[in-house]
């Protein structure tokens, strides 16, 4: 999907989440009219939600690649580390992987932006610079992890019934989530299996897990100030805002108050 575009105002952009196992590649391209240019590369899985400001007299370009885990599985089954690239997309969840957009993605942007006004060749083209951006971000994450040199010790299997537990523990918080022998069952993992695999795989036991996403989604609707503070706690599942406000200080060492006057 190709966007190019001046906004006459201020903008909030806001992507919900979507219920599906596609990835996102998105590339954003920003200039203001002193042409002071901003530019990004996110790669990201649909399940997640994350805002975006641009402000009023901007020209935007935004680039979309979507594609399913099907697609990149068949596209990487035939390479000598494609399961080591997708048992790490797997445990990278919710996946954020941020890329310098440096000149060699800029050409291949300019490229496809381009190859809309030409006739000749025109989609065999725009594919050819789309994969070829999606060859570069695959090689340099390949690097990256590599290079930290974490080890996997959860099967491929494993993996994806850990992050069904992480989907279940954060599809809504406005209840409460299951308790470990629910989770475990879920999981087809005794429950000190499954406590210490999650913690392994996510960095945190599960609960500690689940309030840091809890608050971490707290805090980007009081940032669009489109929420009360009552109206956050009662949808993150607290009954009282005293207890969301104790919660919020403790974790980002800040009152809610205090960020909404910010």
């Amino acid at each position: 999907m190709l966007f190019d575009y001046t906004l006459k105002e201020e903008v909030l952009y806001h992507r919900k989440k979507a219920n599906r196992d596609f990835y996102l590649i998105r590339i954003d391209d920003a200039a203001d009219q002193k042409d002071v240019v901003k530019s990004s590369l996110l790669f990201s899985h649909v399940m997640n939600e994350w805002f975006y400001l641009a402000p009023a007299n901007t020209r935007v370009r935004h680039l979309h690649i979507l594609f399913s885990k099907d697609w990149l599985r068949d596209l990487l089954v035939n390479e000598p580390k494609g399961e080591m690239i997708m048992a790490n997309l797997l445990l990278n969840v919710p996946l954020y992987h941020y890329e310098l957009f440096d000149s060699e993605y800029r050409r291949l942007l300019n490229d496809i932006l381009l190859m809309k006004k030409d006739p000749m060749l025109n989609e065999f083209t725009i594919h050819n610079r789309v994969m070829l951006i999606v060859e570069r971000l695959l090689t340099r994450y390949y690097r990256k992890i590599t290079e930290t040199g974490r080890s996997i010790r959860a099967s491929p299997d494993e993996l994806q019934r850990l992050k069904h537990v992480e989907s279940e523990i954060l599809k809504d918080f406005s209840f409460t989530p299951p308790n470990i022998n629910q989770l475990s069952r879920m999981a087809a993992m005794s429950p000190s299996k499954l406590k210490q695999m999650f913690k392994e795989v996510f960095g945190m036991p599960v609960y500690q897990y689940y309030q840091k996403h809890r608050l971490q989604r707290g805090k980007a609707m009081l940032i669009t100030k489109k929420y009360s503070l009552k109206e956050v706690a009662t949808e993150l599942g607290y009954t009282h805002v005293k207890d969301f406000s104790k919660a919020f200080c403790k974790h980002f060492d800040q009152l809610p108050e205090e960020l909404i006057r910010q």
